[in-house]
């Protein structure tokens, strides 16, 4: 099972309990409150006690740097955060998603949780 997460992951030097600890250091949830300057979108993120901010033009590459700050601010080694960028990350709802494409829409908030990693038993 180690060896078909190694391969999931691309990465050998992945450990799934290192994995799932890094997914626990994250908030359980975050809000995300957007709005567009011109070609950007620009989002101020609250996670627990934390606030930040990112920018991105698109609405995939805004949702991509949210959690690249997110795995910055919460100290995610790139090896996770490559792999959990790929597998579980944090994802609007499709409403969210509508809004956040539909470039008539000028901002709004955007609420996730946290990703939960199925475990599989041996």
């Amino acid at each position: 099972m180690f060896d078909a997460m190694k391969q999931l992951f691309g990465a050998p030097d992945i450990s799934p309990e290192a994995l799932e600890a890094y997914v626990h250091r994250l908030p359980e949830e975050i809000a995300v409150d957007w709005f567009r300057d011109g070609a950007c979108i620009v989002g101020r993120i609250t996670a627990g006690d934390a606030a930040f901010m990112t920018q991105a033009y698109s609405p995939d590459e805004f949702i991509e740097m949210v959690n690249d700050a997110l795995f910055a601010v919460y100290e995610i080694p790139r090896t996770y955060a490559d792999a959990l960028m790929r597998y579980k990350r944090f994802e609007p709802s499709p409403e969210q998603f509508v809004k956040l494409r539909d470039a008539d829409v000028q901002g709004a908030r955007i609420g996730f949780s946290r990703p939960k990693l199925k475990r599989q038993l041996a």
